[in-house]
């Protein structure tokens, strides 16, 4: 079984934008709170109420992570027929653990960058199957938990390791007018 694993860097940027989100819940809760002792109970500040609480968990429960791990790692396993990608943290705790994927389907292996409505670059990785002609049937892999990433360099020494494992796997990805060009 060959292993691979990358520390990944906390995202100081994204973690303003959870500390501000989670005080926007805050408030709503607090005037959750206060509406129902106000006006008694009704159904439709209780939902409205228990969104935010449920919104506040979520939050809350991501900082949490963020500020308890000192280190977060991707790992990617493969035993030449499969491969396997996860996070591990400090405290050897096992996370966003990937379906176990078939190295002889896979033709395509690249990196899939997306912007975010906050102007943030979320990073994940993807695969097509072998013969499909479009981008449109591939498979992401969700490697990165929301307030972490890897380096470019060690992002890219992910995809060396696939190519390693089964070298004949295509590497990066190519536009519709790359592919024109050739």
């Amino acid at each position: 079984m060959k292993k691979f694993e990358i520390i990944l860097i906390k995202r100081s940027n994204k973690l303003i934008l959870y500390i501000l989100s989670a005080l926007l819940c805050s408030i709503g809760v607090f005037s959750f709170l206060g509406n129902l002792i106000k006006d008694g109970f009704s159904w439709w500040i209780a939902i409205v109420g228990l969104i935010f609480v449920f919104g506040e968990v979520l939050i809350c429960s991501r900082l949490y992570i963020y500020f308890t791990s000192n280190q977060i790692r991707l790992i990617v396993e493969s035993d030449g027929e499969t491969i396997v990608f996860y996070n591990k943290n400090d405290k050897e705790k096992t996370f966003n653990k990937s379906e176990s994927i078939n190295l002889n389907k896979m033709g395509k292996f690249y990196i899939v960058k997306k912007r975010t409505r906050y102007l943030m670059n979320n990073f994940s990785y993807a695969f097509e199957e072998k013969g499909s002609k479009t981008s449109f049937f591939k498979e992401e892999i969700d490697a990165f938990p929301s307030l972490f990433e890897a380096l470019e360099n060690d992002r890219h020494k992910v995809l060396e390791f696939v190519k390693s494992v089964s070298p004949d796997i295509e590497l990066g990805y190519e536009n519709m007018w790359q592919k024109m060009k050739k």
